[in-house]
Protein backbone atom coordinates (compact mmCIF):
# COMPACT_ATOMS: atom_id res chain seq x y z
CA UNK A 1 0.00 0.00 0.00
CA UNK A 2 1.36 3.41 -0.95
CA UNK A 3 1.32 6.10 1.71
CA UNK A 4 0.72 9.65 0.56
CA UNK A 5 2.05 12.53 2.62
CA UNK A 6 1.32 16.22 2.22
CA UNK A 7 4.25 18.59 2.68
CA UNK A 8 3.45 22.17 3.67
CA UNK A 9 6.11 24.61 2.48
CA UNK A 10 5.75 28.21 3.56
CA UNK A 11 6.90 30.67 0.87
CA UNK A 12 7.66 34.31 1.69
CA UNK A 13 5.20 36.45 -0.24
CA UNK A 14 4.20 33.28 -2.13
CA UNK A 15 7.46 33.31 -4.10
CA UNK A 16 9.53 30.16 -4.64
CA UNK A 17 12.67 32.24 -5.15
CA UNK A 18 12.81 33.78 -1.68
CA UNK A 19 12.97 32.38 1.84
CA UNK A 20 10.99 29.14 2.18
CA UNK A 21 10.69 26.55 4.94
CA UNK A 22 8.85 23.29 5.55
CA UNK A 23 6.12 23.85 8.10
CA UNK A 24 5.04 20.22 8.41
CA UNK A 25 4.31 16.84 6.84
CA UNK A 26 0.86 15.28 7.17
CA UNK A 27 -0.99 12.15 6.09
CA UNK A 28 -4.27 14.01 5.61
CA UNK A 29 -4.68 16.85 3.14
CA UNK A 30 -7.17 18.67 5.39
CA UNK A 31 -4.60 18.73 8.21
CA UNK A 32 -1.99 20.15 5.86
CA UNK A 33 -4.37 22.86 4.67
CA UNK A 34 -5.30 23.86 8.23
CA UNK A 35 -1.65 23.92 9.30
CA UNK A 36 -0.73 26.10 6.31
CA UNK A 37 -3.56 28.54 6.98
CA UNK A 38 -2.69 28.75 10.68
CA UNK A 39 0.99 29.38 9.93
CA UNK A 40 0.07 32.05 7.38
CA UNK A 41 -1.99 33.89 9.98
CA UNK A 42 0.68 33.41 12.65
CA UNK A 43 3.29 34.97 10.34
CA UNK A 44 1.06 37.96 9.59
CA UNK A 45 0.39 36.98 6.00
CA UNK A 46 4.03 37.30 4.92
CA UNK A 47 4.24 33.57 4.13
CA UNK A 48 1.85 31.60 1.91
CA UNK A 49 1.50 27.82 2.09
CA UNK A 50 2.21 25.53 -0.84
CA UNK A 51 1.07 21.94 -0.36
CA UNK A 52 2.65 19.14 -2.38
CA UNK A 53 1.82 15.45 -2.24
CA UNK A 54 4.52 12.77 -2.13
CA UNK A 55 4.60 8.98 -1.84
CA UNK A 56 6.70 7.55 1.00
CA UNK A 57 9.64 5.36 0.00
CA UNK A 58 9.39 6.27 -3.69
CA UNK A 59 11.56 8.40 -5.91
CA UNK A 60 11.35 10.25 -9.17
CA UNK A 61 11.87 7.52 -11.78
CA UNK A 62 13.44 9.82 -14.40
CA UNK A 63 16.10 11.14 -12.04
CA UNK A 64 16.97 7.65 -10.78
CA UNK A 65 17.26 6.30 -14.35
CA UNK A 66 19.64 9.17 -15.12
CA UNK A 67 21.61 8.45 -11.95
CA UNK A 68 22.00 4.77 -12.86
CA UNK A 69 23.13 5.68 -16.38
CA UNK A 70 25.56 8.25 -14.99
CA UNK A 71 27.09 5.65 -12.64
CA UNK A 72 27.42 3.05 -15.40
CA UNK A 73 29.35 5.51 -17.60
CA UNK A 74 31.85 5.98 -14.79
CA UNK A 75 32.93 2.31 -14.70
Amino acid sequence: MKTEVYVVTMRRWGDDGTHNYVQGVFTKKAQAEKAGEAEQQFRGGKYEPKITVHILDEHDKDSMDYFKKFCEEDT
